[in-house]
Formats: C-alpha cells, sequence, structure tokens
C-alpha cells in the first residue's frame, strides 16, 4: 500500500490556521470570563462590596475539556483574590458547545462539599453578587 503524503506547504497552511482557530476561540473565552468578572465588580460595588477577580494563565491557548473551557475567573469578596483564603474564592468556569453563554461556578460549601450553579450572564452576576438584577437573560 502507498503511503498518501500531503504537500508541505498545505500540511502548514492548515496547521497554521488550525492554531489560529484554536487561539482565537480561547481568547474569546478569556474574554468573556472578563466580561462576567467586570459585571460581578460592578455589581457588588453598588451594595458596597468589594470584589476581586483573577484569571491566571488565561492568555494561554486552552481548548474545551470535557464541555467546559478551563480557564477559571478566580473572585474573592475578602480581599484581593492572591491574598484571599482559597476556601473563599469561587472559580467560574465557561461551558463550551452551549448555543448561548453559560458559565459553571463552583465553590466549597460550609459542609465540605464542592458547590455548583450554571447560569447565563445576569442570573450568574445575581447568584454571585446577591444584587437584585432588574432583568433576565431571558430577555436578551
Amino acid at each position: 500500500m502507498g503511503k498518501h503524503k500531503t504537500h508541505p506547504k498545505l500540511e502548514q497552511a492548515l496547521t497554521r490556521g488550525d492554531l489560529a482557530i484554536r487561539q482565537a476561540n480561547s481568547v474569546r473565552a478569556t474574554a468573556v470570563l472578563q466580561a462576567l468578572g467586570k459585571m460581578v465588580v460592578d455589581a457588588s460595588a453598588t451594595i458596597g462590596v468589594e470584589a476581586s477577580t483573577s484569571i491566571p494563565d488565561g492568555d494561554r491557548i486552552y481548548d474545551p475539556d470535557g464541555g467546559v473551557w478551563p480557564q477559571a475567573l478566580l473572585i474573592s469578596f475578602d480581599g484581593p483574590v492572591e491574598e484571599a483564603d482559597p476556601d473563599e474564592i469561587r472559580k467560574v468556569f465557561l461551558m463550551a458547545d452551549t448555543p448561548s453563554v453559560v458559565y459553571r461556578v463552583e465553590w466549597q460549601r460550609a459542609d465540605g462539599k464542592l458547590g455548583r450553579h450554571e447560569a447565563r450572564p445576569f442570573a450568574m452576576v445575581a447568584f454571585l453578587t446577591d444584587v437584585e438584577v432588574p432583568w433576565s437573560d431571558d430577555e436578551e
């Protein structure tokens, strides 16, 4: 059996194109997490709570893993993320392969179990901050 040979320029073009697509999708996921972080910080400020956010290694290129983008938006309501108790930090992930923007938040519950909640942007901000958001995601 003969081995099918790919033209080197075609292979190079496809490889570069694939990397560019992966990078663009990863950058988009990080930007969508940053947008939620800004919403959380601004909403918290309306009730006098100072929220702090961080996306460690958000500039790396990721692929979805198990239906979730690996980048994590870290949220602290107890000072800067870097100085906060790890059990008090909420981790927010962007769900992949959903027709609309959906986030998953995970946190350490008081009973020692992992809490998990999924919601669209406005519902997630309301859930995280306890701020009453005057409209819902359904009105988009």
